[in-house]
This record gives structure tokens, sequence and C-alpha cells, in this order.
């Protein structure tokens, strides 16, 4: 939905207007915020409804943009810039945001939230518990876990297995890669971004591998699935960006101020779902780094040759 009362400028009456992702912002945020500013906060289900957010003809002054959005975003001049001189905190950000930030030569996305990719069990239906990223290749799981159909975040795994890096340039060890991924793919019955959560519930699957939010929010619901976060994994991120049509106001960096504040940062982190930026768990994970050419030309072909394995069961792309 969106929220389009309200002008942008520097009317102090008006309100701030946000569309943020469904479940991702604790909810004490919104009340503590209308305290000092009237705020209009929308919701959306997915990161593809809020970048569709910044075609509209007066989009919000401000949204959320999932950090892997942002090539295209900028690729198609979605966005205008942040001023990092204007956050009381950037300083204090692990020197990893600061890389990534600002490594297009400004500053695209404010980040309030990330996680990494992680695992998640049934431990009524296991004799063992999962410790790590090698739990996926034991025989026993053929067929019983459930993922998200990313093959970077899949690749990674098969990286780390191998004691690599996610971002190990080409040339790679093709023949070991290969043979990792064919075993994985045995593994997983479902591919699915939007539903491979539900098998797990029911029971048809004993493990997924998916994106750390998710996975906590389900545990949340399902005393009887835990999760575990293996160091290594790939870091997704959730953060603020300014609509192409939006300039930046006062009310908008104290925004972006007030998220990043001690309080607020607590309170996300105490949902239990999502570290705050600040979090010290960030030096166990990686962010996705650029490919270069040679890199890309190995990704797209091996990712390809996975694409054209025989399904294992029901293969979703």
């Amino acid at each position: 939905m969106g929220l389009l009362a309200g002008c942008r400028g520097g009317n102090a009456d008006a309100p701030l207007r946000i569309q943020v992702l469904k479940n991702s912002l604790p909810s004490v945020w919104a009340r503590r915020f209308r305290r000092r500013h009237p705020i209009e906060l929308g919701t959306q289900p997915q990161l593809q409804n809020l970048y569709n957010q910044l075609d509209q003809p007066r989009p919000p002054h401000l949204l959320t943009l999932g950090l892997g959005w942002l090539p295209i975003a900028r690729q198609n001049r979605k966005l205008h810039p942040w001023q990092p001189d204007t956050l009381t905190r950037w300083r204090e950000l692990p020197p990893q945001w600061q890389t990534v930030l600002s490594a297009h030569g400004q500053l695209w996305l404010i980040p309030y939230r990330w996680g990494a990719t992680a695992l998640a069990y049934r431990r009524d239906k296991l004799t063992w518990q999962p410790q790590g990223w090698e739990s996926l290749w034991r025989p026993e799981l053929r067929q019983q876990v459930s993922a998200i159909a990313q093959f970077r975040e899949l690749l990674a795994l098969c990286f780390i297995r191998l004691g690599l890096s996610i971002n190990t340039p080409a040339p790679w060890p093709l023949a070991d890669l290969k043979a990792q991924l064919q075993t994985l793919h045995q593994q997983i019955r479902l591919y699915s971004d939007l539903h491979y959560l539900q098998p797990l519930v029911l029971g048809d699957v004993v493990m997924a591998v998916g994106w750390s939010s998710d996975l906590f929010a389900v545990a949340q619901g399902y005393p009887q699935i835990q999760v575990v976060v293996p160091p290594g994994g790939a870091i997704w991120a959730d953060g603020w960006v300014l609509p192409a049509r939006q300039s930046v106001s006062p009310v908008m960096t104290e925004w972006l101020n007030f998220c990043w504040e001690p309080e607020q940062t607590a309170s996300l982190e105490a949902q239990g779902i999502a570290w705050s930026p600040f979090a010290r768990q960030l030096q166990q994970y990686e962010f996705f780094q650029p490919m270069n050419p040679a890199t890309r030309a190995a990704y797209t072909s091996l990712r390809q040759w996975w694409v054209n394995l025989p399904p294992a069961m029901g293969k979703s792309l």
C-alpha cells in the first residue's frame, strides 16, 4: 500500500512518509518517533514491492531496500545519495560497512538491520544437532532439505565447504565446485524464495536453508524448529534509500539518526530476528563483493550448468 498524504520539502508539520518491509522494524520505533515528529508508516510484503515504489509519481520520502537491490536501482537512476557527514554514528560503523556502502563513491543506503544465510531444522525429527554447513551434505538428508532459489548463496556454501571465501575470484576449482553443487542439489527437495519454509513447518523436510530473518521468525512460532547461523555465510541487509524524486530534509536525517540510537538498535535486536549495523557478529560473515568480468563469466556458466541439472524432485527456480 502507498501512503501519499503529506508533502515534500521542509514543512515541519507534514508527516514523514515511509514505506518499510513488513515486520522489519520494531513496532515501538514508530511510537517513539511520533513523540518528535508526525510519521506515516506503510508496509510492503516484499522488497520487490518497495522497489516499485521508487517509480511512483510522488514516492515516499524514504523507504526500505535490500543491499542486493542497489545495483539495479542505481543503474536505473532511481535513487538520490545520502550524505554520511549528517549521520552521528557513521564513524562507529564497523569497517566492513563503510567499505561496502561507500564502494561506489557515494552513500546510497543507510542500513538498519542485517543477517546472514542460515539453517533451520526440525529438532523433533533429527537425532543429531546440526552445527555447521557441512551438515547439509550428510547422506541421511537426501531430499530432506528446502532452500531459497538463489544460486549465489548456494554456491557460497560450496566455497565455504572447500575452505574458500565466498568472494573467491576465478579461476575456480570447477570440478570440486560441481561435485559439491551436485551433491547439495540431491539433498534439496524444493527451491523457492517464497515457500521454502512451508515444507519445514509441515514436516515434509527436516532442514531449510534461507535468510536468517525468515528462519528466526518462523522458529518463534514453532518451538520444534531450531535455527543455526554458521560462520562464513553471506550477509543480507536492509536499509533506507532516498528516491530520486525526493531530496533530503532535516526530519529525514532525524529519522536516520533515530534508527541508529542505542535504545532503538537494542529494541531491534530484542526481536530476535536480525542484528543492528553495530553488532559485533558482523565480522563472522561476508558481504558479497562485485565480480570482475572473468569471475562473472565463470559464475554465469556455472549457474547455467546448475540450472540444467536433472530435477531431484520438484526443482523450482
